[in-house]
């Protein structure tokens, strides 16, 4: 019964329950007793997959508290998180954009001309002119939207510097030449730094202080069992 997980016992008071667990039980001794006999416990699979779980329980035993995910407190993670924060847990300022892509140089000066004169509350007139002009086919007909775009975003590093340096909504730089043609861009919005709050990144450090801390762990018992038992390899190449 206790190597049935999430059973309760009261599951087997009835005498019919019991007779089912027994009647399990016997059915496994019965099977297990038959592949000895076939000689299946001598197989190699079998062997390793017994070598398999004995390590697990040695490593689980061997290990403690280190192989133990309750071992991580709260005061560890608060303290990850803390040293990661700005770097790992905040997203970084970013500018909301509209783009025009277009291959001549001299149609791009003209195209940001005309994004130019617009008015800077005029994000519509913008929109339809990068969905008549753009040759961005990917974002044409959502009026050159590229969304936010930050220091790690996939974009041509002109791009994203040239989007980053604009200032007010409505503000147009451009044309910036990129290998893919000239762009120009509009701002939409900015955005300030965002932290994520500790709550909801929370499990996430916890596994992974649990993986390191398990890991070194483990790096130190194979480091003492080296020491213990000296391994010879042989390169007969």
């Amino acid at each position: 019964m206790a190597r049935d997980p999430g059973v309760s016992p009261a599951r087997f008071q009835a005498p019919s329950a019991r007779r089912e667990l027994i009647d399990g039980l016997v059915r496994f001794e019965l099977l297990a007793q038959a592949a000895e006999r076939a000689g299946f416990t001598k197989d190699p699979d079998a062997i390793h997959a017994m070598q398999q779980i004995a390590v697990t329980k040695l490593v689980n035993d061997a290990l403690g508290a280190a192989g133990n995910p309750e071992s991580i407190t709260v005061a560890d993670v608060e303290r990850e998180y803390e040293a990661r924060r700005d770097t790992e847990f905040t997203l970084p300022p970013a500018a909301q954009v509209r783009h025009i892509r277009i291959a001549n140089a001299t149609t791009a000066a003209n195209v940001a001309a005309q994004a130019r004169a617009l008015a800077p509350a005029d994000d519509a007139g913008f929109a339809t002119l990068a969905t008549r002009t753009s040759e961005d086919l990917a974002t044409s007909n959502s009026g050159g939207a590229l969304g936010f775009v930050d220091t790690n975003s996939r974009l041509p590093r002109a791009v994203i510097d040239a989007a980053l340096a604009l200032k007010t909504p409505g503000e147009v730089t451009g044309p910036v030449h990129t290998e893919s043609g000239y762009e120009i861009l509009r701002l939409v919005s900015r955005r300030a730094p965002v932290v994520s709050p500790l709550g909801s990144v929370e499990e996430t450090i916890r596994q992974r202080l649990y993986r390191d801390r398990r890991a070194k762990a483990l790096d130190a018992l194979i480091a003492k069992l080296r020491i213990e038992t000296p391994v010879e390899i042989l390169d007969r190449e």
